[in-house]
């Protein structure tokens, strides 16, 4: 009896340790919220984070390229060409952070004193202010948790901008999550989270029903949101490759799936587009001009010009020009393999804007497709690809991994731990889940010899004393897998805490319909489904479909459309194409009015 106590003692002690040891992942939603409390229409989508103290809630989205978190106080920066008042602009930015009421914020010279990342990436493609970003914003140490919770909570370096750095459309606080992540490496070093990884997930805006949260993680993934096998590929932030992210891609094939079953390619034959992964920007796609054109001609679309609105550039078709919108899928081949297709309710979308009241509107005499001509930017694909994509970066690995999403609201999350003891976690199998291997399995026990023949046991020299030594360590096992599945189930359901922001509605659920332009009451609701895979279109087996880091890189070769792309494969490490001429719309004719914002 005594020796049965000790040994459960025992385990009890070796589980707490190990649950303490090995921090589980954390998730948190991607959600729409109301900023300003005297607006009640004031809707914008992100990651709800508390900030200061007392608390203060903002929204952010996750920026891959930035190593140093910034926030915007009442000197908001936004471009005046875009946005039109103050108000529109305390919106759009998800509200603002009030430094002065903070009794947590600690102001510093610089980003070095303050113990920041001192380079941010400056290559080709990303925004024209990052390069005087670290040198020209307000430098402090602030407390800050995503989602509300004490569990993300870590006092971190933040700069607050004074110049305007960003485009203006990418809009919300942006959380660094580069390669040097200040956020990152605290929630590691202080043994919140089990690696510095995070994996994104926008969600569904639109459709029939209520839109689904999205979704970030830190630490590993969620298996539920995944679909098929992984595509798992080199971080790469060279200036050769152009991906300021360092997550470039090529995508082979843009295909229209029509509603009868039909598959058609709108994309130049033996052509391909390399595109950067970008998260913050505000679209589907940028890509050369053909994209657009090709897609017009084939769906019989008129467009009537380019959004201002919150998905600005955006293709716009009124219901005047267009008496029936194209009501089919659009799927994005990758030349890793992965080919990610996009709902008809994600893909042709509402005209959404922020009213100069700060509501949010909609205009149902238009629709909108998140695509835009390339400018002087490389091609990227944004952070609506990701309603239909799932994303895994990994700093410790350097590698970034892609899946077809699952749209799920359930939430199963998967530890990425590359330490070499007993919290390492499982490979990532290529069947898009976890390793069904279990170190200590009955299956595995017995081990195996040449052509998996079983190696038969050393009776004499397992006999005795050691039968006993074997069932206490069952025990401690045990007791420790109990504890810590435990642990991952609390952990598994995201923390919806929001602090002083009030949920945003279910926008196209019955019970409500945002406002509309002119006369702030109901909502257009475009009659969409999703559509069945179709089995008659057939693509080219290409690239090389999972990356191992330690076998031989293959460059991939393929060929460029001739208007288009002009440089020879062989330099296909670089981005491999001319710009095709065209511009950014210019600004609207009306661009004042409105009185600024008193918080």
């Amino acid at each position: 009896m005594l020796f049965m106590t000790s040994s459960l003692v025992l385990a009890l002690g070796a589980a707490s340790v190990l649950a303490a040891d090995c921090p589980s992942p954390l998730s948190f939603p991607i959600t729409t919220k109301q900023i300003d409390p005297k607006v009640p229409d004031s809707f914008m989508r992100g990651i709800a984070v508390k900030i200061g103290t007392p608390e203060q809630t903002i929204l952010v989205n996750a920026w891959p390229d930035l190593n140093n978190t910034y926030i915007y106080d009442q000197q908001m920066l936004c471009d005046p060409t875009i946005i039109w008042n103050d108000e529109i602009c305390f919106v759009r930015r998800g509200g603002i952070y009030h430094e002065e009421d903070s009794e947590s914020f600690t102001k510093y010279n610089d980003f070095a004193s303050a113990g920041g990342a001192t380079n941010e990436i400056t290559t080709t493609g990303t925004e024209l202010g990052v390069k005087k970003l670290i040198a020209s914003s307000l430098a402090g140490v602030e407390k800050l948790s995503v989602g509300g919770s004490d569990t993300s909570s870590v006092t971190i370096p933040i700069g607050i901008p004074r110049l305007r750095w960003d485009g203006g459309y990418t809009i919300l606080h942006a959380l660094g999550l580069g390669a040097n992540s200040t956020y990152l490496n605290a929630l590691s070093q202080s043994n919140k989270i089990p690696s510095r990884v995070w994996s994104y997930f926008w969600g569904r805006q639109w459709g029939n029903g209520a839109p689904l949260d999205g979704s970030i993680v830190f630490g590993g993934y969620d298996q539920e949101k995944i679909i098929g096998r992984n595509y798992t590929q080199p971080l790469d932030y060279s200036e050769s490759t152009g991906c300021w992210t360092g997550m470039k891609v090529t995508v082979s094939d843009l295909i229209l799936n029509h509603r009868n079953g039909d598959d058609e390619s709108i994309m130049p034959h033996n052509s391909a587009i390399p595109v950067c992964l970008v998260p913050q920007r505000q679209l589907l796609l940028e890509a050369p001009g053909f994209v657009i054109e090709n897609f017009e001609k084939a769906t019989g679309m008129v467009n009537n010009g380019e959004s201002f609105g919150l998905y600005w550039g955006s293709q716009v078709y009124n219901n005047t020009a267009n008496p029936s919108y194209y009501d089919g899928d659009f799927t994005i081949a990758l030349s890793n393999g992965l080919s990610v297709r996009i709902p008809s309710s994600q893909l042709l979308v509402p005209s959404e804007d922020i009213a100069r009241n700060g509501s949010f509107i909609t205009d149902p005499t238009r629709m909108q497709l998140p695509i835009n001509r390339l400018g002087t930017q490389p091609a990227t694909l944004g952070r609506f690809f990701f309603t239909s994509a799932y994303l895994m970066v990994d700093h410790e690995a350097d590698t970034f991994t892609l899946w077809q999403a699952n749209p799920a609201s359930k939430s199963n999350l998967v530890a990425i731990n590359h330490a070499k003891d007993s919290c390492a976690s499982e490979p990532i199998s290529t069947d898009g889940g976890a390793s069904n291997s279990t170190s200590g399995s009955a299956d595995n026990a017995g081990g195996g010899g040449p052509n998996g023949a079983p190696v038969q046991p050393n009776v004499a020299a397992i006999a005795g004393g050691v039968a006993g030594g074997v069932a206490a360590l069952a025990l401690i096992g045990a007791v420790a897998f109990f504890l810590m599945r435990r642990r991952r189930a609390n952990n598994a359901q995201p923390d919806r805490s929001s602090g002083d922001m009030t949920d945003g509605p279910a926008f196209y659920a019955d019970g409500y319909r945002p406002a509309v332009v002119g006369e702030l009451e109901s909502q257009y609701q475009p009659t969409v489904r999703e559509l069945p895979a179709s089995t008659n279109y057939k693509c080219p087996a290409v690239g090389v479909q999972q990356y191992h880091p330690n076998a031989t890189q293959q460059t991939q070769q393929p060929h460029y459309y001739g208007e288009y792309y002009n440089k020879p494969a062989e330099v296909e490490a670089g981005w491999a194409y001319e710009m095709d001429g065209s511009n950014r719309p210019g600004p609207p004719a009306e661009l004042s009015g409105g009185t600024s914002r008193v918080s």
